[in-house]
């Protein structure tokens, strides 16, 4: 073979090799970037734990999306509706936020994750009034010497102390 030969069978060699590693490197790269799906034959307890996890890493995409799997196979699992309230929380959409809550709160009307949330949504878009009747809800679902009675209960005190000043300031005019 000629050297010129050998040149051109080099350069078709090393043209394949690129090509072979442009292809399988690309694959690998897409592979460990792409979002992990949740195992469908994960127990939803054991996914909705996972991805509480995610939830609370920031994961907001993937934690939606797996909350979205765990609906898709439990139409009313009020814990995932109530994340995916949480999740739009977190994005700023408290409309959203408090539409889940409602929603999980039909399935399940003594679930007290749903209405320590809306209650808190509820307070944070300045609507006292509801936000006392979820606060209301919550307390009479739990022990009445509970940390989170005790702080529900100062959040309704705090909420009603707004009310009664924004009637004195109203009924003043």
């Amino acid at each position: 073979m000629t050297i010129q030969g050998r040149k051109a069978l080099l350069v078709l060699g090393a043209a394949a090799l690129l090509i072979i590693g442009g292809v399988f490197g690309g694959l690998l790269v897409s592979k460990f970037f792409a979002p992990a799906f949740p195992p469908a034959d994960l127990p939803i307890p054991q996914l909705l734990a996972d991805t509480h996890l995610l939830l609370d890493k920031g994961q907001l995409a993937e934690a939606e999306k797996n909350y979205r799997a765990v609906l898709g196979r439990d139409p009313g699992n009020a814990e995932a509706i109530t994340h995916l309230g949480n999740i739009a929380s977190q994005r700023g959409d408290l409309e959203a936020a408090l539409r889940h809550y409602d929603e999980a709160l039909r399935y399940d009307p003594s679930y007290i994750h749903a209405l320590w949330d809306k209650g808190l949504a509820l307070r944070d878009k300045g609507d006292d009034v509801a936000a006392i009747q979820a606060g209301e809800a919550f307390v009479r679902l739990v022990p009445a010497d509970s940390k989170d009675a005790v702080t529900v209960k100062k959040w309704i005190t705090e909420a009603q102390a707004r009310v009664k000043a924004a009637q004195t300031v109203g009924g003043s005019r």
